[in-house]
This record gives structure tokens, C-alpha cells and sequence, in this order.
């Protein structure tokens, strides 16, 4: 139960006000203290978070370079994309082909004479569907022989091996529809069929071998191959792709241009690893930046950055700069460091790079770069596995911050030991200002008294 005090009541004292004033003042030396420190500490803690967001961005930087496969990638220039596309491998040798694409390959597509709708019976009896050498057949039975139900028979057919059937109303009737699912010569539907009880079912056959009409199935596509002629030689495909005529490049046929000549130039994909250096350059730069504000020393305003003076961000320094001027073994020693690509570090540790030197290295000495960034050696490699030991759980930076925390929760520590003690000492001077207001209250009321008394004496002079 909380106990009920009335301020100065004895003495007329605001005991509450005096306490309240004297404990803010046994409280505000600590706590300013611990505040302050605290202050520091969060923001030690938010520079090393900077330091470990350049190191990753930096690090980031590095993919492209430490991966070997990059260094051999090809591209394909094509004078007009909208008839071809070109995708490459590292196993196409540079060059430039003349590309003509002649013919798209087509889907075979036949129809049926028109009838006078879909439930209209055509005949009974058992169709036998021919892809590129697979058949399956379908059974037509006497109440089920209608456009309609030839039609499902064939679309449902488990075994069916790759055509489809529809129903195409025209202003004549309704005609059956078969379609290839595939496109080429070798994919043309070739239909034999066996008659039953009902009907002429003999009317949907269809064949391509024989080259005679058989039915009054009429063809309504062709099939087709793809042709494409590369500096004289063709080839042709059952399909929109070709695969294989220029050793290491696939194309994509989208339209064809009978007798119109294209260009196709494979080329090293230079371009990719040229932006990858420059990002190299530039994130490392940046990562120098973050460095050199968080230790730089201002004489004219007096003021440290955060981490001026810190043994890890030094040590994180100086191993950066180690690995930039380390060279690469067992290379070519003409080609074995970043100076001989014409980066070299300037001012403040950042690297500058010399760009007429750089293009002639990617120009002449391109197939060695793989060598300076992706070898065991290399800086993409080794730079890689240093960021990622320097910002691993247990690295330096994550031993660093764990201090730190650990000096965050120490201080909380001591705010609740400070808290604990500014109770005893209000609780203190609350019992000491309502003993003080009790004793004055005495010393009022004893007055009191002894003046009445002396008021009572004859000729007193404290009569009124």
C-alpha cells in the first residue's frame, strides 16, 4: 500500500520539491556520464556498420572478376535482330558470317470438306495417325462419329504423338482440322484409315508419302523445314533453331528474308569484363573514402573521425593495401600486377586508372586478365577471401562490434545500479526533510506554548 505524505506541514517546507531537486543532482553526474559515453559508443558502432557496408560493396565488385568462365564468354553482333538472334558459347571462335534465312520452318496443317455442322456423322471405323515415324490410332464408333466426336477421340487419345484436331466453321460448313504440334517436313500428319459399319470415315484420310489425293482432305499449311544459308552452306532445321553450323553459336530464326544477306560477328565479350574493372576500381575508391573519413583528423576544427586511432580499421587498412600491391604469382611477368594494367594508387590510397593503357592490355593481352583477377592468386580471388574473413562472425569487424555491444550493455547495467541507488537515496532524504519537518513542527508548537506562558505573567511584555 503506498504511504501518503503531506509535504512541510510542520515546517511549511516543500520537502517534495527540495527532494525531487536534490536527488535530479545526485543522478545528473552519472547519468551525463554513462549518456555520453553511450552516445560515443553508438556512433563507433554505426562507422564500423559504414566500414562493413563499403567492404561488401566492394567485395560485390568482385564476382564478375574472380569468375574464370566470364573471361571466355562470347557475343554476337547481328546487323538486323528482328530476323535472327545469336546466342554464344566460349567455345565460338571470333569471326564474321554472312547469314541468309531463307525459310521458317511450318507446322502441316490439313482440313476436311466442309460438312453441314458439328454434329454432323461423318462415318465409323479406326483412323491411324502418322507423326515422323510414331503412330497411334483412334477408334470411331457408330453413335459417336460426328465432327465433334472424331475430333475429342483424337485430342483425348493417350498415345497420341503429337497432332491436334479442331473445328473451323467457314461460310461453306464446318471443317475438321488436324494440326501438327510440331514444325518440320519429318512432323506432316499422315492419316490411314480403316472404314466401319456407318458412314464413308475413309473421307479423313491423308497421305504425304504417296503424294496423292486420297480424300477430300485438302492441305491448308505446309510443311516445312527451316533453311539458312552461312557463307554458302546450308542447313536446314525442323525447327525455328540452328544449332551446331558455326561451331559454338545457336540461332534463333524469327522471320525470313529469301535471298537478303546479314551479318553475324562473334566477338570476345571485352565489354562486360572492362565494366567490371572500372566498377573494381571505382567501389574500392569508395571503400578508400569511407576509411579516410573515419580516421582523417581535422586541425582546424579540432575533431577526430570516429574511428581515428582504431587498431582494427588500421589493420583492415593496411591489409587492403598489401594485397593491392602484392603481385600475382605464376604469370607472366610482364603481365602480373595492377600497375601493368595502368591502375595504380594515387592520393589518399585510391586507385587511378590509366584508361589509353587499360584499352590497349583488353586490345592485345585480353586473355590474360582471366590470370590477374580469377587465378588462385589472383586480386579478385584474394581480395574476396580477405573481405570475407574481415566481415565474418568471429572476424575483426564482428570482434569489434562485439566489444562494443558489450560495453553498450555494461552501461545499461550501471543505469539500473544508478536507478537502485537514487531510490535509497530519495527514500534517504525524504525520511530526513519529514524528520526535519516534524521537529520544526515541534520547535513551532513549543514556541507557541512559551509565549502564552510569558503572556500570562504580570507585566509581561507579551501581553497585547
Amino acid at each position: 500500500m503506498a504511504s501518503i505524505t503531506a509535504s512541510g506541514i510542520g515546517s511549511g517546507l516543500d520537502i517534495n520539491n527540495i527532494v525531487s531537486q536534490l536527488v535530479s543532482a545526485e543522478r545528473a553526474p552519472t547519468e551525463n556520464r554513462l549518456n555520453s559515453k553511450e552516445s560515443l559508443i553508438q556512433a563507433r558502432l554505426s562507422a564500423f556498420g559504414s566500414l562493413k557496408s563499403a567492404l561488401t560493396n566492394f567485395q560485390s565488385s568482385l564476382s564478375t572478376l574472380k569468375n574464370a568462365d566470364n573471361y571466355t564468354k562470347r557475343t554476337a553482333t547481328i546487323s538486323d535482330s528482328t530476323v535472327f538472334s545469336a546466342t554464344t558459347s566460349a567455345s565460338a571462335a571470333p569471326g564474321s558470317y554472312s547469314v541468309k534465312v531463307e525459310q521458317l520452318a511450318t507446322s502441316h496443317k490439313i482440313a476436311s470438306q466442309a460438312y453441314t455442322d458439328s454434329n454432323t456423322s461423318v462415318g465409323s471405323g479406326e483412323m491411324t495417325f502418322t507423326i515422323n515415324g510414331e503412330s497411334f490410332s483412334v477408334a470411331i464408333a457408330d453413335d459417336a462419329n460426328s465432327l465433334a466426336d472424331i475430333r475429342d477421340a483424337v485430342n483425348t487419345a493417350s498415345d497420341n504423338s503429337g497432332v491436334t484436331a479442331s473445328i473451323i466453321n467457314d461460310q461453306d460448313g464446318a471443317h475438321l482440322v488436324f494440326s501438327a504440334t510440331k514444325t518440320g517436313v519429318e512432323n506432316a500428319v499422315n492419316i490411314a484409315v480403316s472404314n466401319g459399319a456407318s458412314g464413308d470415315l475413309s473421307q479423313l484420310a491423308y497421305d504425304t508419302i504417296l503424294g496423292v489425293q486420297l480424300s477430300s482432305m485438302s492441305e491448308k499449311a505446309e510443311a516445312l523445314d527451316s533453311i539458312v544459308i552461312i557463307d554458302g552452306f546450308t542447313q536446314t532445321s525442323a525447327n525455328t533453331k540452328i544449332e551446331g553450323m558455326i561451331e559454338g553459336v545457336s540461332l534463333d530464326l524469327k522471320k525470313a528474308l529469301p535471298g537478303e544477306s546479314l551479318s553475324l560477328k562473334v566477338q570476345l565479350d571485352t565489354k562486360s569484363i572492362k565494366t567490371a574493372v572500372e566498377g573494381f576500381v571505382s567501389n574500392y575508391n569508395s571503400l578508400m573514402t569511407t576509411i579516410n573519413d573515419l580516421t582523417a583528423y581535422n586541425a582546424e576544427s579540432k575533431t577526430a573521425g570516429l574511428l581515428q586511432g582504431d587498431s582494427a580499421t588500421r589493420n583492415i587498412a593496411n591489409q587492403l593495401r598489401k594485397e593491392m600491391g602484392s603481385i600475382v604469382g605464376g604469370l607472366d611477368t610482364e603481365l602480373d600486377s595492377l600497375a601493368e594494367l595502368g591502375i595504380t594508387t594515387g592520393d589518399k590510397n585510391k586507385l587511378v586508372i590509366d584508361s589509353t593503357k587499360f584499352a590497349d592490355v583488353i586490345s592485345s593481352d585480353f586473355d590474360k586478365l582471366s590470370g590477374i583477377f580469377s587465378s588462385e592468386s589472383g586480386y579478385a580471388v584474394r581480395l574476396d577471401s580477405l573481405i570475407g574473413n574481415l566481415t565474418a562472425s568471429g572476424g575483426i569487424l564482428s570482434n569489434r562490434t562485439d566489444g562494443l555491444n558489450s560495453e553498450v550493455k555494461r552501461i545499461n547495467q550501471q543505469r539500473e545500479a544508478l536507478e537502485a541507488r537514487i531510490v535509497g537515496i530519495e527514500a534517504r532524504y525524504q525520511a530526513q526533510f519529514s524528520a526535519l519537518d516534524s521537529l520544526l513542527g515541534q520547535l513551532n508548537s513549543t514556541g507557541e506554548f512559551l509565549t502564552q506562558q510569558l503572556a500570562n505573567l504580570p507585566g509581561s511584555v507579551y501581553k497585547d
